[in-house]
């Protein structure tokens, strides 16, 4: 294919850096509006938001590098590609969650020990405060539609850490308003600790998420039954297809089978087949990186009939991926 030419994992590649270009600037309109009040008004608890949301800016530029540095196509030092530099991303996406659930949570318990409330300020910066939690929480459906539809980990981490800014500056503002009537001033730390727990709960779910990339967990039920359903459109031209392997990198998925052929099929029409598969597969996933081992059916096992009787010709639920060797 020419250089010039747009394929749909590069116009992939280049949705998920506009989804995070986007964040990063948001990002920054809203850290830039949390600081100047908290400048002007002298509220240490909107200039700790304003400096998180900030830092959260940094961090989407990490994830950007990360989400480029795995679009490079395979070379001779990452011969399977570099998709898992986008789990790195949101491993360190992860780790900022984390971190600033024990920071937020160190303060709120000191406060809580020494019984500090909460500054009087003004009803209307509440309302500063819930109008960029409204912003945070369409941002983040934003991303977290791109996160499920590309099966980035970056962009997921990305969605999940917005998210927790909904809960930031809503329990900020709604604590700080109660405190500030005097009617119940603990209430800012308790919202404050509510949110700690909430960020460490949501930096879990990036790590299990980033683990299974880097533990080569294999791809999700739901998805191997689309495969299956792909690969059966052509049923008709092959005896069986098994020895399924599956896993995640970044957002591009990785997908081996071996492909089994009557023994007088030529290499050329068997190539064809694996072909017609492979882009039936990259026509549903982009992404998706397929690798078909022809292999001819071993007609010397004369058990092999009894033992496809009954049997899928795509063999999707194996235990293990050789078990079915003895055909070829």
């Amino acid at each position: 294919m020419p250089p010039n030419v747009t394929t749909e994992a590069d116009r992939e590649v280049r949705r998920r850096i506009r989804v995070v270009v986007f964040a990063i600037v948001a990002s920054l309109v809203v850290s830039g509006t949390e600081i100047s009040f908290a400048w002007l008004l002298g509220l240490e608890s909107l200039l700790a938001e304003g400096i998180h949301t900030f830092l959260d800016a940094v961090d989407s530029v990490i994830v950007l590098i990360a989400i480029i540095l795995a679009a490079k196509p395979a070379d001779r030092t990452h011969q399977f590609g570099h998709g898992k530099f986008e789990a790195v991303g949101a491993a360190i996406e992860g780790a900022f969650m984390a971190c600033a659930a024990i920071g937020i949570g160190y303060r709120g318990i000191d406060r809580l020990i020494h019984g500090r409330t909460p500054e009087q300020i003004p009803a209307y910066v509440c309302a500063v405060m819930l109008v960029a939690a409204g912003i945070y929480f369409i941002i983040s459906m934003y991303l977290m539609r791109e996160a499920r539809r590309t099966r980035s980990p970056a962009i997921l981490a990305e969605a999940m850490h917005l998210r927790t800014h909904i809960f930031i500056t809503g329990g900020i503002a709604g604590g700080l308003l109660i405190g500030a009537l005097g009617d119940w001033p603990i209430a800012d730390t308790l919202l404050a600790l509510g949110v700690a727990v909430c960020l460490l709960f949501m930096s879990l779910h990036v790590f299990r998420e980033v683990f299974a990339q880097f533990t080569d967990a294999a791809l999700p039920e739901s998805e191997i039954e689309i495969l299956g359903e792909i690969i059966n459109r052509y049923s008709d031209s092959f005896v069986e297809v098994h020895g399924i392997r599956t896993r995640q990198s970044g957002s591009e998925r990785q997908i081996e089978m071996h492909l089994v052929v009557m023994p007088e099929t030529t290499v050329a029409d068997a190539h064809r087949l694996s072909h017609k598969i492979e882009d039936a597969i990259a026509e549903k996933w982009p992404t998706t990186r397929t690798t078909v081992h022809i292999e001819p059916l071993n007609m010397e096992v004369k058990e092999y009939q009894s033992r496809m009787t009954g049997q899928p010709k795509v063999q999707t639920n194996e235990a293990f991926p050789e078990e079915r060797e003895f055909i070829h």
